[in-house]
């Protein structure tokens, strides 16, 4: 290669794409060496190029470079590959996932024999991009906090707490070098999380508070098995576990039955729709939909694409219910003296009902009519004691309790006043006869012994005095 030829190289280096450059010694045989998509890698084949006679570096379909010396041929690699002689080491600019492989350098002496074989494997990532901290708060009060990267292949988390290591004490479930942690109640501070691959970093930081009381809850199912059934909280959270491992999966996509939700290839994901409520937690191949309404009901499909063409299918049913709330109890005695008991739930979608007296199951003997799992159950007479209804959906359990007393009967209280009232009526009677006697003597009487010019005398004694 000429002096001018090789300023064109180096000048044609120097505009290169400025994405960040990986370097990898490769003097050893059975050497990693990793390079970030798009980007490019610098790898140290030999120390010297003039020491060795001959050389041959290829990968498994193609032979790249042959020379002697400072004599060399390279073979194209879409104009993205350049051989340095001078310090025996080769770039890659524009790095793509096809690039990847093993690559092997052969050493020949001057009668063309084979004196040393080196191979190394390159392997390009994609780097660590846009990580994002998503917390959640869970019905316990506990924190589910996620580490999410936009993309980067076979990602490692690590995180912080007011600048020191997640302890046991802190830390509820998972391995904190998981994307996907959960805090323990009344944890607050500044939590940090930093995401790296073999060729990028990325970091996010966030205060988080303690979490308060709230209504939402957030249900989980595994939805690897065909024909699972998902049920979700109305206005929750619903977490489906899909697969184990993406990097066992080309090329995803999970859809319902009018949109695809969600695409994807390896640990790269492409949200689309459900009004950006769903998260795909990329490390342990779960979704999240935030918020659930009775329109994300329905039919979903995984449909995973393999490299050779072959595509596979697993449904699953998720349906969202109303959670069980409010919980009365409502009695009323009946003309036999049994009592009907009603268990009424303020809402909650498809209940179900169970029933305890004095922490047993009810029997047929305290159960004159009425299933025991139904919501109106009638009590057989002289049942007393504590009651219990529990009322519980896929999502949801509540429960009321009340002391029962004996009916008593209505009849002997219907005669009782009677029998007082005709008491009371009697003794009226009495007393207004006995008042109009005593007006009788006190009035009447002397007024009928009076003569004619009594009278006379008391209205000429009235007119005198007028």
């Amino acid at each position: 290669m000429n002096i001018v030829g090789l300023l064109l190289t180096l000048l044609r280096i120097s505009l290169e794409s400025t994405a960040t450059a990986s370097y990898c010694d490769g003097r050893e045989d059975g050497t990693q060496c990793f390079g970030a998509l798009g980007g490019t890698v610098i790898i140290q084949l030999m120390n010297n190029t003039p020491e060795i006679l001959k050389y041959q570096w290829k990968n498994k379909t193609l032979v790249i470079l042959r020379g002697n010396g400072y004599d060399f041929s390279q073979y194209s690699l879409e104009n993205r590959f350049f051989f340095f002689p001078s310090n025996g080491t080769v770039r890659i600019n524009n790095l793509s996932i096809t690039d990847c492989g093993k690559y092997t350098l052969d050493i020949f002496d001057s009668k063309g024999r084979n004196t040393e074989s080196r191979a190394l494997q390159l392997i390009v990532q994609a780097p660590v991009s846009s990580v994002l901290l998503v917390t959640e708060c869970l019905f316990r009060l506990e924190m589910k906090v996620s580490c999410l990267s936009e993309a980067g292949d076979s990602p490692q988390y690590s995180w912080t707490l007011d600048g020191h290591n997640l302890t046991d004490s802190e830390v509820l479930s998972a391995n904190n070098e998981n994307n996907v942690i959960i805090l323990r109640q009344h944890v607050s501070g500044y939590l940090a999380c930093s995401v790296r691959n073999h060729i990028s970093l990325g970091f996010t930081e966030q205060i988080i508070s303690i979490c308060k009381e709230s209504t939402a809850s957030e249900s989980y199912c595994d939805g690897r098995k065909d024909g699972a059934q998902c049920f979700g909280a109305l206005g929750g959270t619903m977490i489906i576990q899909l697969k184990n491992n993406t990097s066992e999966i080309p090329k995803y996509e999970w859809r319902n039955e009018t949109s695809p939700t969600l695409r994807g290839k390896m640990y790269n994901f492409f949200p689309n729709s459900l009004k950006n409520k769903s998260i795909f937690i990329s490390s342990n191949v779960t979704i999240s939909i935030k918020n659930l309404s009775k329109t994300d009901s329905g039919e979903y499909t995984l449909e995973i694409i393999y490299s050779e063409g072959q595509k596979t299918r697993q449904t699953l049913q998720l349906i969202v219910q109303a959670p069980v709330s409010s919980v009365q109890l409502v009695s009323e005695c009946l003309s036999q003296l049994e009592m009907k008991v009603s268990c009424l739930p303020e809402r909650g979608d498809s209940p179900q009902y169970s029933w305890t007296l004095d922490g047993q199951t009810l029997t047929d003997s305290v159960v004159l009519s009425g299933h025991k799992e139904t919501n109106v159950i009638v009590l057989k007479q002289h049942v007393s004691g504590h009651l219990v209804c529990s009322v519980r959906n896929h999502i949801s359990h509540a429960s009321e309790e009340k002391n029962l007393f004996v009916c008593k009967d209505a009849s002997l209280l219907i005669h009782g006043l009677l029998f007082a009232a005709t008491i009371l009526s009697c003794a009226g009677i009495c007393l207004y006869f006995k008042l109009k006697d005593k007006y009788d003597k006190e009035f009447v009487a002397p007024l009928s012994k009076k003569t004619p010019e009594d009278f006379k005398v008391i209205e000429h004694s009235r007119l005198s005095h007028d």
